[in-house]
């Protein structure tokens, strides 16, 4: 085995960015959910959807940042085997 493939084992960076996939998509759907309540002609209070906006945008932005991380292990890990 080669020590490029026993770290990719061990890391799991498959892994990593589907994790990443998955915030996002949940901040994705969550925001939906924030936008239909806040367009909603019949919410009373639009209070607790808005501040979620804040929270699906923190989720979203969290699985994009683990994309980058892992793309960044991933390039400093092919510069170092090269």
């Amino acid at each position: 085995m080669s020590p490029i493939s026993s770290i990719f084992s061990s890391a799991n960076l498959a892994g990593a960015q589907g994790n990443g996939l998955a915030a996002i998509a949940a901040g994705n759907q969550r925001l939906t959910q924030d936008a239909q309540q806040i367009a909603n002609p019949d919410s009373q209070n639009v209070t607790p959807a808005l501040v979620d906006l804040n929270q699906s945008r923190a989720l979203t932005e969290a699985g994009a940042n683990v994309i980058s991380t892992e793309n960044k292990l991933l390039g400093t890990l092919l510069d170092s085997f090269a």
